[in-house]
């Protein structure tokens, strides 16, 4: 623990030291992240659709789009230009950091040349070895880093939910993220001893990496663990300082408040972007401290600057934090107006009832759900049963295909979930239960291939039968099935799910279901101009379901439907900014 603290001593004095390089460093890695990364990426990907004459990607046409040579050599090419952007970013902290200890003077163009050298290294089969390295260390990366390219990489939230439905799933994956983060941690170090030694490749660095961890992964585990730490309650600090002139303002001066609020997380804003940059330089100083034993030096040699002016630093902050300020303002004044999002019971409300069943329908219109979604298939006799899998084994614990069975057979079954049971029903139960409770129902339909060709038909007529065709929704991830729903009877709301959606859309139905995964600013304003609503599914943690009721998408699909009901009814127009401020910080941090 004493040679922690020397550590993170050493860390700090340094980079205090050296701030003025920090400065320029992270101005020139932010600069060119959002003015060329991200530029540079959206327009490949506009390029790879043109080229390919894709509109947009979806899990029904990825294959074909990802096995075309121009899509294979651009995503190539996108990988490589990742890896370089990691490579460059890290690699100049890495080397300041080993500099800064030595006592070593340095200037940037050296260390630019030094990191070029190693480039080779990217064009052979080693840079395979840096992908996994990558690959291992994302989830560590995106937590300690998120203002890095890896804040966005993740694995799409239906995937791990599927996972965790069963304890054996959950297991798994218990098991599985346990071994990915103890061979990330082990292999932590890859990156600096690859940067710092001039004559090593990639693979003896990893191998380098995988013995050192051997002796010292106790002590690195603890310094990642206080860095965090310290980061996280400074931040905590900071906020409660900033905000709490907000707090008393809102009370005493309300009509202040507003511009208040603006001022206070354009300032929270600045303040989050500085201290992350500090967490990644801290990281970058520990990683080499421990790497090469670098101590505390005394009084370090070689670290006299000439004096910087603050002058410029002063004027460029305080343009940033007026331009931010205005922006909040205008963003927050909006953000009074209450959304209209609705809650939508996916698959009813789980909580202490089975999915799709009359009990969990009654339950999620006593939540407060505006729709509640139900999946439903055609039987062997071409009824419509409530079920989503295509089998019995997960629910009932038993074989037995739906499409070959009929409604009379399935609804003498039971079924169970989370240690609770129910009946299988039918679409009829679900409309009659639904119409007597006065609630909307979203209608998934699932095709299984083995449909009657008057599959659509059936389904119009149910719902005529019932006189919900203007107020009842369908939707199925059969697009062509929709399309044509849509042209059977314009007046029904239709929909198409996706589970993957990259670039533009362009459907002829009233609403997409997308999964949270892929909806992106620009989507969502381009679905306000056809305009076409936009289903967000599934959403389940408190932060998902606030950032997109407060971005006011038409609907939200969720297992919580009373979480969901109480954070929209707290985006009324009694809400204080205070609350505001903080969740727009959570959004973006």
């Amino acid at each position: 623990m004493h040679k922690a603290g020397q550590v993170m001593r050493q860390a700090v004095h340094n980079i205090y030291v050296y701030r003025f390089d920090y400065v320029q460093v992270f101005a020139l890695i932010r600069i060119f992240q959002f003015l060329l990364m991200i530029p540079v990426t959206s327009i490949v990907l506009k390029l790879m659709l043109r080229v390919t004459g894709f509109t947009h990607i979806t899990e029904q046409n990825w294959q074909s789009f990802m096995t075309h040579p121009f899509v294979m050599i651009m995503i190539c090419l996108l990988i490589l230009l990742f890896l370089l952007f990691v490579y460059y970013e890290m690699g100049f902290l890495f080397l300041m950091a080993f500099h800064q200890q030595r006592g070593l003077r340095y200037r940037f163009l050296p260390l630019w040349q030094q990191l070029n050298r190693k480039v080779v290294y990217f064009f052979s089969v080693q840079v395979l070895f840096l992908i996994v390295y990558l690959a291992l260390l994302m989830p560590l990366a995106s937590f300690m880093l998120p203002l890095t390219l890896t804040q966005s990489i993740s694995l799409p939230h239906f995937l791990t939910e599927e996972i965790m439905s069963s304890r054996a799933g959950r297991l798994a994956y218990a098991a599985v993220a346990s071994i990915i983060v103890m061979i990330g941690i082990r292999s932590i170090l890859t990156l600096p001893i690859f940067t710092i030694q001039p004559n090593i490749s990639i693979l003896r660095s990893f191998k380098q990496s995988w013995r050192f961890s051997k002796r010292g992964l106790f002590e690195l585990v603890v310094l990642l663990a206080m860095l965090l730490t310290g980061h996280l309650l400074m931040m905590l600090g900071i906020t409660v300082v900033a905000t709490f002139p907000l707090y008393l303002i809102e009370r005493l001066m309300p009509s202040a408040a507003l511009v208040t609020a603006g001022l206070t997380l354009a300032f929270l804003e600045m303040v989050f972007v500085v201290l992350f940059s500090l967490l990644q330089a801290m990281f970058s100083q520990v990683m080499v401290a421990i790497t090469y034993n670098t101590l505390v030096i005394g009084k370090l040699s070689g670290t006299t600057h000439r004096k910087r002016r603050y002058k410029p630093l002063l004027l460029i902050s305080g343009i940033v934090f007026l331009v931010l300020s205005m922006m909040n303002i205008n963003s927050l004044e909006k953000s009074v107006y209450a959304p209209d999002t609705k809650i939508i019971a996916h698959r009813g409300y789980v909580a202490g009832n089975v999915e799709n069943t009359i009990s969990g329908l009654v339950s999620a219109a006593n939540a407060g759900a505006d729709l509640i979604e139900i999946d439903i298939q055609q039987t062997v006799d071409g009824e419509f049963v409530v079920f989503h899998d295509r089998t019995l084994r997960r629910l009932a614990g038993k074989n037995g295909v739906i499409a070959n069975m009929t409604l009379s057979e399935l609804k003498t079954l039971t079924i169970h979930q989370n240690g609770f049971s129910d009946k299988i029903a039918s679409l009829d139960d679900c409309i009659e239960i639904a119409k007597a409770l006065d609630v909307a129902l979203l209608i998934e339909l699932k095709v299984h291939g083995q449909e009657t060709e008057d599959v659509l038909p059936k389904l119009v007529e149910k719902l005529r039968k019932y006189k919900v065709l203007d107020s009842y929704y369908v939707q199925s991830a059969d697009g062509q099935k929709m399309t044509q729903l849509k042209k059977l009877v314009p007046n029904l709301r239709v929909g198409i799910v996706y589970a993957l959606n990259i670039g533009p859309m362009e459907e002829n139905v009233d609403f997409i279901a997308l999964e949270e995964s892929w909806v992106t600013e620009q989507l969502i304003e381009e679905l306000k101009q056809h305009p076409t609503d936009l289903f967000v599914w599934t959403l389940n943690d408190d932060r998902s379901l606030q950032t997109f009721i407060e971005k006011n998408v038409s609907g939200v699909i969720t297992d919580h439907p009373d979480v969901a009901r109480e954070l929209r009814t707290q985006q009324s127009e009694n809400q204080y900014f205070l609350q505001r401020i903080l969740n727009r910080l959570r959004f973006i941090f």
